[in-house]
């Protein structure tokens, strides 16, 4: 009792929760579809039923009127040839010993009379040529008479016929596509009916021969396609040697083929339809036998195009049903519209909160209780965005100062080695080059710290880049070479200020610096890209090794004496709050040859303007 008492609670709070609109919808469907989904579960079965016996049915019909047709072309093939052995000179010298030599009787008159009367046979009785194989040399006189009729044997001793005549003996044979060679069926015809033959001349000697009515496979297939066939469905010919010799689809009768001992073990008592199992599908099988060349006609209708057919009907009697349903919903609708409108109202005001901000509503005109629930969400609405307002600002300055305060990271850390190099000098006596370094250095700060503005332009942020390498150039005997290779049109652009000091600072102290020759260049280049500007940075240095190129851009790499490396963190740290994940540094690097740092910000050259951020910062 707990437990139904339990499922009827949870079904109350279900529908309680539905909308009025969806309540009115649910209790019409309910009335409509329980009637439709009873005489659905009553018909299905049946409705099945009935369209596969009647697809079958029809397509029996089809197929039987077909096979008396494949049959009266396959016996005009034989008539043709019937009619060729009762003619008087093949009977003179097929069926009679000859008194001359088999060239001599081959190329006589009554040779070409007979060739050029075989004509009449082609064409009008599906034949397409005539040909009589000879067990003569192909330089005889008998095939270069000009007589199209008399072939050499040796045209066709590696066809599969020919090995079928050599192994087995046959009286005749059907010959399917497969069993001719390529120039029978290019020049003759892709199917032969073919009798064996000889010659006997007067000293005993014996002439092989083969009788060929070639006819084409096309003839077949019409028939066969001259009714419709169900889609999906196939049918086709076969012989006994499971050779193919038409069909109407070389795919499905591909997926499809049934094996000429399987078609006897099923056939012989009935030509009525086999249900049978074809790669996990059900299909439906007639076989027809053809007498005159010993084939098979076989006709498949897969299941799946009569469960379609079903649904079709089925689909029918839904829309005439949904057509009902939504008659009805559409009364309910009108008749509940004078209060369900300003719920939605309301309702799809408050949905849009998922998408953005709460935008008030227009004051309600009415006092009932849809109108107080108006008041009460433009009150929260106003209270929610005076607070987004708040939360906002105080992110933005948390985000400004963060940036400030990774910048602050960098500069301590230029100018303590900076100093250093300077003492260094010092301690040389160097007084000429000291001087230039001071004046360098106090331009270096110049640019850095005469502004209040965090970000500067490509054109400032170059040239303190170049001044950071002459001042190192003053230390380590002008090694380094600098090379800028950025468009004039670009100097304008916004960069926050040191993105390339720290990386060209890197890329001498960690990477030419290395090198035994302690010598290198530094190339820049740039270019603008889908709103994005791209600097890359390139050197020659000694590169970085695979498993720590991940780790510049993460802060794992902790100092190492020689500059420290977690410039370049912050550097590409502070980018990326400024504007977003989808920008700041990339690396890539080989090993002896160089690294390249590709750094990717938005484009823009509006001081004021500080373009959107992408991503999660």
């Amino acid at each position: 009792m707990k437990k139904e008492r339990k499922k009827n609670t949870r079904f109350s709070h279900l529908y309680g929760d539905l909308k009025i609109q969806y309540k009115l919808f649910l209790t019409i469907m309910l009335a409509v579809a329980i009637p439709m989904i009873v005489a659905g579960i009553f018909f299905s079965t049946r409705l099945y039923q009935l369209i596969t016996s009647d697809t079958l049915r029809q397509e029996q019909i089809e197929t039987a009127a077909s096979a008396p047709l494949l049959q009266q072309r396959i016996r005009s093939v034989i008539d043709v040839y019937d009619q060729i052995k009762t003619n008087r000179f093949y009977t003179s010298v097929f069926s009679e010993t000859i008194d001359t030599s088999v060239p001599d009787a081959l190329t006589s008159e009554d040779a070409a009379a007979f060739s050029s009367g075989l004509s009449r046979y082609l064409s009008s009785n599906g034949v397409s040529a005539i040909r009589i194989y000879v067990d003569l040399p192909k330089d005889s006189r008998v095939f270069s008479a000009g007589n199209s009729v008399f072939a050499s044997m040796h045209d066709i001793t590696a066809t599969y016929w020919y090995g079928i005549f050599y192994s087995t003996h046959p009286s005749e044979l059907f010959c399917p596509p497969l069993y001719l060679g390529v120039s029978e069926k290019n020049d003759l015809g892709d199917c032969a009916y073919i009798h064996p033959a000889s010659v006997r001349d007067s000293s005993g000697t014996i002439t092989k021969c083969y009788v060929a009515c070639y006819f084409h496979s096309d003839t077949l297939r019409k028939i066969l396609s001259g009714h419709p066939t169900p889609e999906g469905g196939v049918s086709y010919i076969t012989n006994e040697r499971d050779a193919m010799v038409t069909t109407t689809n070389s795919r499905l009768s591909g997926i499809y083929y049934m094996n000429y001992s399987s078609i006897q073990n099923n056939l012989m008592s009935s030509n009525g339809f086999l249900e049978k199992k074809v790669l996990g599908e059900t299909v439906y099988v007639s076989y027809y036998y053809l007498p005159a060349a010993d084939w098979f006609l076989v006709n498949i209708t897969p299941s799946a195009p009569l469960r379609r057919t079903t649904m079709m009907y089925w689909l029918k009697l839904v829309t005439i049903w949904s057509a009902t349903a939504v008659i009805a919903i559409f009364l309910a609708y009108f008749l509940s519209r004078s209060f369900t409108d300003r719920i939605s109202a309301v309702s799809r005001q408050m949905s849009r909160v998922k998408n953005g901000l709460p935008v008030p509503m227009n004051s309600p005109t009415e006092n009932d209780e849809i109108g107080d629930l108006v008041d009460s969400y433009n009150y929260m609405a106003r209270q929610i965005n005076n607070l987004m307002e708040k939360q906002q600002k105080q992110s933005e300055e948390l985000r400004i100062a963060e940036f400030r305060s990774l910048q602050a990271q960098i500069n301590p850390h230029f100018l303590y080695n900076t100093m250093e190099m300077i003492n260094w000098m010092a301690q040389q006596g160097r007084t000429k080059e000291i001087n230039q370094a001071v004046r360098d250095l106090s331009r270096f700060y110049r640019l850095t710290l005469s502004r209040k503005d965090s970000i500067g332009i490509l054109e400032e942020e170059i040239e303190h880049a170049s001044i950071y390498v002459r001042l190192q150039n003053m230390r380590f005997d002008n090694g380094i070479d600098f090379v800028v290779d950025v468009p004039d049109s670009m100097m304008e652009n916004r960069i926050p200020r040191l993105t390339l000091q720290p990386i060209v600072e890197n890329s001498i102290l960690h990477g030419i610096l290395e090198k035994e020759s302690r010598k290198g260049t530094i190339v820049l280049t740039g270019w603008i890209e889908n709103g994005t500007l791209i600097l890359l940075l390139s050197d020659d240095g000694i590169g970085i090794p695979p498993e720590k190129i991940g780790d510049l851009l993460t802060g794992k790499i902790q100092s190492s004496g020689k500059g420290n490396q977690i410039a370049i963190f912050n550097t590409h740290r502070r980018l990326q709050i400024l504007y977003g994940e989808d920008y700041g540094l990339r690396y890539s690097s080989t090993l002896g040859q160089g690294t390249e740092v590709e750094i990717r910000i938005p484009a823009y050259t509006d001081p004021d303007q500080l373009p959107p951020k992408t991503g999660k910062s």
